[in-house]
């Protein structure tokens, strides 16, 4: 059972707009579009699992949970997928790498090599995967649950993978043997019966907090006046819509609507700052009208904290466009 689905990453979301409002001429375009080149990989790679583990229906009480954020003694751990059966837990850390990927034991190394020959080390994923284990072990250790937590690492590609002897002790393989593995585990003792594992994949879901990077202006250490505002057209992707006769135009493509603005409102909190002023909205949306903009952000599902030259718009808990 799904108890959890994957959504696109809140850092992916944010990518993907940053890189159509900076423009190719700042020098951090290179490294903004390499991040969402690597981000939109890793989560083509965790999709490809989360296709080929619905195949995983077993006749007993399971629960399946992808993309957890938890935290624990102030350390926070990201778990790509989780699979919660009666006798054990099993942590999965999904890979999406093209390349041929070499893994060396004694001391343990992952190595991809290119196909133009260059070699490259990777940060061993086993050790991470020792981490959350260990962090989720505390974590249901605090809540007075005992299980064997074991992790697997998973490649999505079907590229070359050489594992040198003495082949390390995590199980690695690619994501389509997932549904199989998990069907041979053996459930001999029922440490959790259904109820339990119903009742623990609802806590996990209410510690899970999505990861925010916001605003990636700071994070990237990129001036905001660099980022260009406008609203940008859903149907041609351009930025220049203009309001006109209670609706949002495009002069590019003839496209029109009301709503094409709360998508750049979105973009104002994750690439800028977390507040916004009428002047904010003003400015990024390119509208001028004082009156029209307090109408606009009245309906943007947004707080209002705070009066006159004070006043200024924050996101809801429950509307937060990180979610």
């Amino acid at each position: 059972m799904i108890c959890k689905k994957r959504t696109m990453p809140n850092e992916l979301k944010a990518l993907i707009s940053l890189d159509k409002r900076l423009p190719n001429n700042n020098d951090k375009k290179h490294a903004v579009q390499k991040k969402l080149l690597i981000c939109q990989a890793g989560y083509n790679g965790e999709l490809e699992y989360d296709a080929h583990i619905n195949e995983f229906q077993p006749d007993y009480p399971h629960a399946i949970l992808h993309d957890l954020y938890l935290q624990h003694a102030g350390a926070y751990f990201q778990i790509d997928s989780l699979v919660i059966t009666p006798s054990s837990i099993t942590i999965v850390e999904v890979k999406n790498h093209k390349d041929k990927t070499v893994i060396k034991a004694n001391p343990t190394q992952f190595i991809r090599i290119f196909q133009n020959g260059d070699r490259k080390p990777m940060r061993n994923p086993y050790t991470e995967i020792d981490r959350k284990i260990h962090l989720l072990k505390n974590w249901l250790d605090n809540r007075g649950i005992q299980i064997p937590i074991e992790g697997i690492l998973t490649f999505a590609h079907t590229n070359e993978l050489a594992i040198e002897h003495p082949s390390p002790e995590m199980k690695t393989m690619f994501t389509y043997e997932a549904p199989s593995h998990f069907r041979s585990l053996p459930v001999n003792e029922h440490i959790l019966d259904g109820h339990a594992i119903y009742n623990l994949a609802h806590a996990l879901l209410e510690h899970h907090k999505d990861y925010n990077p916001f605003p990636l202006a700071d994070l990237y250490d990129i001036n905001p006046a660099d980022i260009a505002p406008g609203v940008i057209c859903p149907a041609c992707d351009r930025l220049g819509m203009k309001w006109g006769r209670e609706k949002w135009n495009c002069p590019s493509c003839g496209h029109t609507g009301k709503t094409e603005h709360q998508q750049t409102v979105q973009d104002w909190f994750m690439l800028i700052k977390p507040k916004m002023t009428n002047r904010d909205f003003r400015y990024f949306t390119q509208l001028n009208n004082r009156n029209v903009a307090r109408g606009l952000l009245a309906k943007s599902g947004l707080q209002l904290i705070g009066e006159r030259k004070a006043a200024h718009y924050v996101v809801m808990k429950d509307k937060s466009p990180t979610h």
